[in-house]
């Protein structure tokens, strides 16, 4: 009999619900009632499973902001909203404030949760798969080489649900689907098997179509702009689907779910914008249960919903493993909706039976969600173990979704397995905040993508802070290893062992900091070479004669930091992959932006930024 988890743990799905529905809200109505996120500044602790110690050497993050929102609580009479305060990176708090309309009311309580985003850190989540895939029974999705198309209209406006076809050399069909609400489609050349070095992708938007020729080889993302303005929305169609494990130790969720639906329909009828949202369930247990899968359709119609919803009961699940396969065929033969937004949530504490010999499986699954548009979440609860892990993130990451997780207050990397315990393997990777507020963030970015209401992004960055334990070439050092490891982790292509690598001089963007820039970049080269992490993964090389390089092209040092300049001096000195940047002089201290470049295409393949005391560098 499956675990029963803690009572804390089993307000998931009502979360989920109420979270994402209340988020809708956006225009002049909605900040009527104040703003339910501050945008602050997110100080984050050192990665996960790092022993605390006393460094100059912080990871930061600066919230983006949020859209002003209305926000009905289960205990409240009238609308609340709460100021929250976003933790930071790897285990940081969560801080909780009212605002006076909410002062002394008694606010619904969150899960804490994590996320990672394995698109984003795509080069970290192919390492994750070839290390810990073989160590369980997963059935093999080629991703590892993914080209990411943009399709957007002449204002620059993203064009959701424009109709995608991959053609091979001989015309055949490689693959299709629909772009995401930032105009985004996925292209998986290792999944299209030898079909040569090039395709023909045909784009049709509202009865245009373009064709352009994809190189395999080339670049990772491409911009494709149609000479064609975003058909408009008056309301935004939005489906939310959860697929939910409904074995005995979900059996308070459910119950959760029955109470919580009148909350539901109040946060609806405080929206200003008025989303045309539909909501239903896949509900699935296992063979030899009350059934393996029970379907509440997507409706508008609240009291149908809540109708079917009393029906529902929690039981069975004799073993771990679920039928969670047979719930993704339920949920890709749903009515969605055509022109809006469309969200899964698979939430489960288990991984899928894959011993059924079902030919209907989550590869099928997420290829199908893929053609129709539809990004599938994963939210994994207490106790689901490393095979659980490896399939929700195969189907968020391919999907474009994101992979979530509840936190115990735990420390490192956890296999999962136990009671209290999800296993997750983001390095220091991941956000943590209340799950509500995650969920929040993400139907915020779907919707503000086609609605004209683009929400900041947020700006990850370290600083570096001289302090009086430390030598400052120790900070240094802490500084530009945790720097060149997220530059390798956010890499949009696939890195292997012994690729070639060097750092560039950095280049000042004022004449006054070439001593510094001098400085930094022997800092940088030093770290990068003594780092045992980055002797197994590149082949270093060195920059001889870097002068002479510079001379037969033409070229001055301040080209180095220019995508162009630079990769033509890395394909003369061998390299193919080169780390350059630029050092400005701020307010704040030493501003260093460093980039991952592709030598043979010229492409920036990730960048992350540094904000440096003054006291580390060379004193003037």
């Amino acid at each position: 009999m499956k675990r029963f988890k803690l009572l804390y743990m089993l307000v998931l799905p009502a979360l989920l619900l109420t979270a994402l529905l209340s988020c809708m809200g956006t225009g002049e109505a909605a900040a009527d009632h104040g703003t339910p996120f501050i945008s602050e500044e997110k100080e984050s602790p050192p990665p996960a499973g790092d022993e605390p110690d006393t460094s100059g050497v912080v990871k930061r993050e600066s919230a983006a902001k949020a859209s002003d929102e209305s926000t009905w609580s289960e205990e409240s009479e009238a609308p609340v909203v709460a100021e929250a305060l976003p933790s930071g990176k790897t285990g940081g708090s969560t801080a909780t404030r009212s605002t006076a309309a909410s002062a002394g009311r008694p606010q619904v309580s969150g899960l804490k949760a994590g996320f990672a985003d394995d698109n984003k850190q795509f080069n970290y989540f192919v390492q994750f798969i070839n290390e810990y895939g073989p160590k369980v029974n997963y059935i093999p999705i080629p991703i590892e080489e993914r080209i990411i198309l943009k399709v957007h209209d002449t204002e620059g406006k993203s064009l959701p649900n424009a109709e995608i076809r991959v053609y091979g050399l001989q015309g055949q069909e490689l693959s299709r689907g629909l772009t995401y609400a930032d105009g985004s489609y996925l292209l998986f050349p290792a999944a299209y098997g030898g079909q040569g070095q090039s395709y023909s992708v045909e784009i049709d938007y509202n009865q245009q179509s373009q064709r352009i020729t994809v190189d395999r080889f080339g670049r990772r993302e491409i911009e494709v702009a149609l000479d064609i303005p975003r058909a408009p929305l008056s309301r935004v169609p939005l489906d939310l689907l959860f697929i939910l494990d409904t074995t005995g130790s979900m059996g308070e969720e459910i119950q959760r779910l029955k109470t919580t639906i009148e909350l539901i329909n109040l946060n609806l009828s405080s929206l200003s914008t008025k989303p045309r949202v539909r909501f239903g369930m896949v509900l699935y247990k296992d063979r030899g249960d009350e059934y393996v899968t029970r379907v509440i359709p997507l409706t508008e119609d609240l009291q149908a919903f809540q109708s079917s919803l009393e029906q529902v009961e929690a039981s069975g699940g004799g073993d771990t493993p679920e039928d969670l396969q047979a719930a993704l065929q339920e949920a890709m033969n749903m009515s969605w909706n055509r022109v809006g937004v469309r969200l899964g949530f698979i939430v489960t504490d288990a991984p899928p039976h894959l011993d059924y010999g079902q030919r209907y499986n989550y590869a099928r699954a997420v290829e199908e969600a893929k053609q129709k548009g539809i990004k599938v979440f994963s939210v994994g609860t207490g106790g689901l173990d490393l095979l659980g892990e490896v399939v929700l993130r195969q189907i968020a990451q391919y999907t474009s979704a994101k992979y979530i997780f509840l936190t115990y207050g735990e420390t490192g990397e956890s296999e999962g397995g136990a009671p209290g315990s999800v296993s997750h393997h983001t390095g220091a990777n991941y956000q943590t905040d209340k799950l509500e507020a995650i969920i929040i963030r993400f139907a915020k970015e779907e919707l503000s993508h086609i609605s004209d209401q683009p929400i900041e992004e947020e700006e990850e960055y370290f600083t570096a802070d001289k302090i009086g334990t430390e030598q400052r070439e120790e900070t240094l050092n802490k500084l530009f290893s945790m720097a060149i490891s997220q530059l390798i982790d956010y890499s949009t292509v696939r890195i292997d062992r012994g690729t070639a690598a060097a750092v560039l001089p950095l280049s000042p963007a004022q004449s006054d900091l070439s001593l510094n820039s001098e400085y930094f970049t022997e800092q940088l080269i030093l770290s990068f070479g003594k780092d045992e992490k980055f002797r197994e993964l590149f082949r270093i090389v060195e920059r001889k004669d870097l002068q002479n390089v510079l001379e037969e092209l033409e070229l001055q040092l301040s080209d180095l930091a220019e995508e162009q300049g630079a990769a033509q001096v890395g394909e003369l000195i061998g390299a193919q992959l080169l780390i350059i940047g630029k050092l400005y002089s701020t307010a704040k201290g030493y501003e260093l932006f460093l980039k991952l470049l592709r030598v043979e295409t010229g492409e920036v393949l990730s960048v992350t930024k540094a904000i440096i005391d003054t006291a580390l560098g060379l004193e003037a």
